[in-house]
């Protein structure tokens, strides 16, 4: 998968986050932390609360969205405008 040049790495919770923050700060993953949003990893479940702090900020170019959980059934939509401006969506 390709990756936009912005990207949101969303956990559901706190062992995520954690986990996320050590790959990040030991450069084992594909991207690095200055390449997020606002330099962090977001912890989010809703994704109209997401869209509107993190998405409506007029982004010259689409981001990558980077779901971190541990359950399926989270109920996180985006509207419609905003999943056209999302380049790659990955559910982990």
């Amino acid at each position: 998968m390709e990756l936009a040049k912005y990207k949101a790495c969303i956990c559901e919770g706190s062992a995520e986050n954690a986990i996320m923050d050590i790959l990040l700060d030991n450069d084992l993953l594909i991207f690095t932390r200055e390449e997020m949003l606002e330099e962090e990893v977001i912890r989010c479940r809703d994704g109209k609360r997401f869209e509107e702090k993190y998405l409506r900020k007029g982004f010259l170019e689409k981001i990558s969205v980077i779901r971190i959980l541990d359950s399926r059934r989270e109920n996180f939509k985006l509207s419609l405008w905003v999943s056209s401006c999302v380049k790659s969506s990955a559910l982990i």
